[in-house]
């Protein structure tokens, strides 16, 4: 080599990470989430529910002055109330049997809406139940419906 030339190295191409390095990651999340559904499972088998501690747990869990006041759910349609358990005692029951993992997840936000997946799992049991469905980035009132516009307000 010359003066006049520039060495081999600057010929290289720059590279940040191998091409497939997106491949790469989206496996090692494909082997943490089996291992994870592994784990939930195993532990589930080791340490299965006592139904009847399950039941007392509940019943003592629903006793609690805070659960009790937002364990209900009611409003106002078409001139009747309408009323029943709420997510938050169904929440409470879950966390209280064991064993079971719950909860939503937002797929994708466009276009004013949400879509949003609600699941729930007996990990014991493997009875698995998922529902996919749509939220409009609305709030209706007594006063009408309005636009959510505050990510503070889509998320709650």
């Amino acid at each position: 080599m010359n003066g006049n030339t520039a060495p081999a190295i600057y010929d290289a191409p720059v590279a940040t990470r191998p091409a497939n390095a997106g491949a790469a990651l989206v496996a090692v999340e494909q082997e943490r989430a089996i291992a994870e559904v592994q784990a939930a499972i195993i532990l589930a088998k080791k340490f299965p529910r006592n139904p009847i501690e399950a039941m007392d747990r509940i019943m003592t869990a629903c006793q609690r002055p805070g659960l009790a006041e937002q364990a209900v759910y009611e409003y106002a349609r078409g001139g009747s109330a309408i009323s029943g358990p709420s997510i938050r005692l169904a929440e409470a029951i879950a966390q209280s049997w064991g064993n079971v993992q719950f909860g939503i997840r937002e797929l994708e936000q466009r276009n004013g809406e949400s879509t949003v997946e609600a699941f729930a799992w007996d990990v014991e049991s493997n009875t698995r139940h998922v529902k996919t469905f749509q939220v409009k980035h609305e709030r209706y009132t007594k006063k009408g419906r309005y636009r959510l516009e505050d990510p503070r307000d889509i998320t709650k």
